[in-house]
């Protein structure tokens, strides 16, 4: 028997800041998850409620990019494409999406190959 359908996990993307006025990307996931990117950070939410809230209850993982591997969008946009678990960024960065992590990589090669990687935000 053949399955037919998507195996992209991204369903949305959504361009919208942060309460504090930081512009984000924000990328819906299967099942309901959150990742958000901005320039400075990747951060992983619970739900699509959860990046607004300010006392933060929802946030899954978190991590700061430090300044020489900060994202780049280009104007309002970090994501430029997205296939499965793989999520191309506009400054050419990579991020990968596996069952116990998001990792982001200098390149879509190094994401494919599983090397290099820059930063990690690890599932609980």
């Amino acid at each position: 028997m053949l399955f037919y359908g998507s195996s992209d996990i991204v369903t949305e993307l959504e361009c919208r800041p942060l309460a504090n006025g930081e512009p984000t990307e924000r990328v819906h996931l299967k099942g309901g998850p959150v990742l958000v990117l901005s320039q400075g950070a990747v951060a992983l939410y619970k739900d699509a409620a959860s990046p607004d809230d300010p006392l933060g209850n929802g946030l899954l993982a978190l991590v700061e990019l430090d300044d020489a591997h900060r994202l780049a969008p280009a104007g309002e946009r970090f994501v430029t494409e997205h296939k499965a678990g793989f999520i191309g960024l506009a400054d050419g960065q990579a991020l990968l999406i596996t069952p116990a992590a998001i990792v982001l990589y200098a390149n879509r090669d190094d994401a494919l190959r599983n090397q290099n990687a820059r930063a990690r935000l690890n599932f609980e």
